[in-house]
């Protein structure tokens, strides 16, 4: 087979990746899975494939693989009826073992996708991928799979929609991530081992999970022209960084994280009603000082004089420098537009340290990340508190959308958290 010519970062498609927790939620949905796979044994037997029966663990794990592999590609046809998926297949990947790799991701997926993509089977449609060569520059590519005829047939005479699939809870929702090598970075998977801190975390994330799950969420497409928008999903992962589980920790995942605010503002519905955003406003400086046990400006945390015409400005310089782990020497990239032309970094942060005196010796220690720790440790408990009062409510990173009727509920829960986690006041806005 000829290898493709190399392609630039820039042509690289953009391919979904493969979802391996993808499963059937109606009758529907499994019977076409259930068509699909038992034409599969049946081509299997009629070519001779397998000289002997699976095993049943084989066996189960061969229909979960089909399973997954049917209902994600229904899933791409509903939301990018041309797009395809990546699948990563390589020895690497398949032969790892860790608590993130799903079953489906097995050493026996090349094979059967191989058998579905069959012009007998017609399934899907496979265009094998190719790994990154020395005598070039440049990623491989992975292997990206997408409905064949046969499969576009059902999922049109079926009618499926994407209610009619869902998300297995049988991923890990705890995620540690380590340490960034640079910007371009997303920090890797770690393993790690489970204790009783790992343990609760991952009940309350699946607690919040079931209860979105069952949740009465709809979205108005009208928002968002011709892009799909999949309101079915509101599976969350809860994601620490720099191998700490005192690091990070916010939630990630849910179609309403991926909207912008404004859309999902208009757009979301929850029980039939519109819905408000709360948010907790100037969280980092106001959790600065509740550890140095001092009181927070009264006013504005971003206000600084001389400059109050410029508080995006002065936000974004401020929270890039709990992240430094070294002092600035120009400001942060893509936030001079937000400041008077031939401004440095120099009166910014002289300003900075003059309003903020008590908590100034955190600024360039990298303290970011423990910060956003306390801040996820706040939003879960929000979160389990208005599902104990029957609010649905979906986290956005320190903010909660929740429905009209639950605002002054939803607000009274946040104001109340924040006290009990710092001993200080919150400050709770309508976004």
């Amino acid at each position: 087979m000829n290898t493709p010519k190399q392609e630039t970062p820039e042509e690289l498609p953009r391919d979904r990746p493969f979802n391996p927790h993808r499963r059937p939620r109606t009758d529907k949905a499994r019977a076409i899975v259930a068509d699909i796979t038992n034409q599969f044994q049946n081509f299997e037997r009629h070519h001779g494939l397998r000289k002997r029966s699976r095993r049943q663990v084989d066996q189960e794990t061969s229909e979960t693989q089909m399973s997954a592999i049917v209902c994600d590609l229904m899933h791409r046809v509903l939301t990018k009826p041309d797009g395809w998926v990546a699948v990563p297949l390589s020895k690497e990947v398949l032969g790892r073992k860790d608590r993130y790799k799903s079953p489906v991701m097995r050493e026996t997926l090349p094979v059967l996708l191989e058998h579905l993509a069959t012009p007998e089977m017609n399934f899907i449609e496979l265009s094998k991928g190719y790994a990154a060569y020395s005598n070039h520059f440049g990623p491989g590519r992975q292997t990206t799979i997408r409905a064949g005829k046969r499969l576009l047939s059902r999922v049109r005479e079926h009618g499926v929609e994407l209610s009619d699939l869902k998300l297995s809870p049988d991923g890990e929702v705890i995620i540690l991530k380590r340490p960034k090598d640079n910007y371009w970075d997303g920090g890797g998977k770690v393993d790690y081992t489970d204790d009783d801190t790992t343990n609760a975390y991952r009940r309350e994330v699946a607690d919040i999970n079931q209860w979105l799950a069952q949740a009465d969420i709809t979205f108005d497409e009208y928002y968002e022209g011709e892009k799909v928008v999949d309101y079915t999903d509101r599976h969350l992962e809860r994601v620490f960084n720099n191998s700490s589980f005192e690091q990070g920790g916010r939630l990630f995942g849910g179609f309403w994280q991926r909207l912008h605010k404004d859309v999902r503002r208009a757009g979301i519905s929850i029980n039939g009603e519109d819905v408000v955003s709360l948010d907790y406003s100037q969280m980092a400086p106001r959790l600065l000082y509740a550890l140095e046990g001092a009181t927070p400006p009264q006013d504005d945390a971003y206000f600084l004089p001389g400059l109050e015409d410029y508080r995006p400005g002065i936000k974004k310089v401020f929270n890039a420098a709990l992240y430094s782990q070294k002092p600035l020497e120009r400001l942060p990239s893509g936030t001079a537009s937000l400041f008077p032309k031939r401004i440095g970094i120099s009166p910014v942060m002289d300003g900075l340290q003059e309003v903020h005196a008590p908590i100034f010796q955190h600024f360039f220690t990298g303290i970011g990340y423990n910060l956003m720790f306390r801040e996820s440790e706040i939003l879960i408990d929000v979160l389990l508190q208005v599902m104990e009062a029957g609010v649905v409510g979906l986290p956005v990173f320190d903010a909660v959308v929740v429905p009209a009727s639950g605002k002054q509920l939803t607000k009274s829960i946040m104001e109340s958290v924040f006290k009990q986690h710092t001993g200080i006041r919150g400050m709770v806005e309508e976004e």
